[in-house]
């Protein structure tokens, strides 16, 4: 893409400019290339708003830029473009008016400074599903008992949703926008029972007599309002391997587990390897009880990052996605950009061959302008990264807790 750059000065007669004012091109005519799409005119606009001018985004007539030089010149416009591998070519483009040495200044700078990003990158985002319709619902047994049911032929849109809208209700987490997550990390709008059958694990285990060890440590966004009901019985907790070592109890033949909503099962299972060495009759939920939506965050997020250069957060909500991705961002070195309005992107922030992106608002807004706006900067692959566990049924029958 590099070899097809090419940057202009054009002077123009034709292209009237407001005072105190830019004209930010949405799409316009090349005189050597032809027509020139601009899907990043959004990020011009916001960052020449936020310097004080005037914006008047809007396609230019094809005589606008025509390189003819003869004659005073009321107007000049600095554009780079490039050609798409599919073909055409796209860009960006500002006018100011040719007496106006600061806003023509501001234009140069700009167009410099985003040029020198123009680059072939890949996108990447990671799905959070959520159960269809017709999903089992808490309580109710199924054919196939799981928690989470695979959404069939889903779509997704460039940026997918991160944090979906839901109604209030017991175990759930909530966001000032109206949004939030079961105690599992679930969105509040699925059916996953895996928090109901914690709880009800929990006070059968104290009403029979056993002493219970909540076991693994929710993941950030996890956790809260569960259990609804404290039981009056022993409960204690190991959130990691060494507090599984160090827990003493009581009676070591009547020790049970519950294993805490949100908690990453694979994580888990290696305290509760501690548990069965120290505790052979301990007893606990069937796995077909777990919820593993922030196990395969974590595992989701982790290959995502991996390979990226970046990860920009977009919106001003929170999700378990999010903070997942925040804590292994920070293990792993890889930066991090809060993007709450397009005008906060700066060039270094997607200088990058991959860049992840996390949406944490609705399924419209600066996410999917972010989308767009990367299609500006140069040939761009979207990959949405899924990573979804589904228990299958076993051929045993109905399970039964152990």
């Amino acid at each position: 893409m590099n070899r097809s750059k090419r940057s202009d000065v054009f002077p123009s007669t034709s292209l009237p400019v407001t005072p105190g004012g830019l004209s930010v091109a949405t799409a316009w005519w090349h005189p050597v290339r032809g027509h020139v799409d601009c899907p990043a005119h959004p990020l011009l606009s916001a960052h020449a708003r936020r310097a004080g001018y005037t914006v008047d985004a809007r396609p230019w007539e094809e005589a606008a830029v025509n390189g003819d030089d003869r004659g005073p010149a009321a107007t000049t416009v600095v554009a780079v473009s490039y050609e798409r591998p599919e073909g055409g070519h796209r860009g960006i483009a500002l006018a100011a008016r040719s007496e106006d040495g600061a806003a023509v200044a501001f234009a140069h700078r700009q167009i410099t400074s985003w040029q020198s990003v123009l680059r072939t990158r890949r996108v990447l985002y990671v799905s959070e599903e959520t159960a269809p319709s017709g999903a089992p619902a808490a309580g109710v047994r199924s054919a196939t008992p799981a928690p989470h049911v695979p959404h069939p032929s889903a779509s997704y849109a460039p940026v997918p949703p991160q944090g979906p809208r839901g109604s209030g209700g017991p175990g759930r987490q909530d966001r000032p926008d109206g949004g939030g997550w079961l105690a599992c990390g679930c969105p509040a709008g699925s059916t996953c029972p895996s928090a109901d059958s914690a709880e009800r694990s929990l006070h059968r285990s104290v009403g029979r007599g056993d002493e219970v060890v909540v076991v693994g440590a929710p993941a950030g966004g996890t956790g809260g309002g569960w259990p609804r009901k404290v039981p009056a019985g022993t409960v204690q907790r190991a959130r990691t391997p060494a507090q599984a070592e160090a827990l003493a109890v009581a009676d070591p033949e009547r020790l049970a587990f519950v294993l805490a909503p949100g908690a990453v099962v694979s994580e888990a299972a290696g305290i509760l390897r501690v548990l069965r060495r120290r505790f052979p009759r301990l007893r606990g939920q069937h796995p077909w009880d777990w919820c593993y939506t922030t196990d395969d965050l974590v595992t989701a997020v982790g290959s995502v990052l991996g390979q990226s250069d970046a990860l920009l957060v977009t919106g001003s909500g929170d999700s378990p996605l999010v903070r997942t991705a925040l804590v292994v961002a920070a293990r792993s070195g890889v930066r991090v950009r809060e993007v709450t309005s397009l005008d906060r992107i700066r060039p270094e922030d997607v200088d990058g061959a991959t860049i992840t992106v996390l949406h944490t608002a609705a399924r419209d807004g600066h996410g999917r302008d972010l989308a767009r706006v990367l299609d500006g900067l140069g040939p761009t692959g979207h990959i949405v990264r899924r990573v979804h566990s589904t228990a299958l049924p076993s051929g045993l029958g109905a399970h039964e807790p152990a």
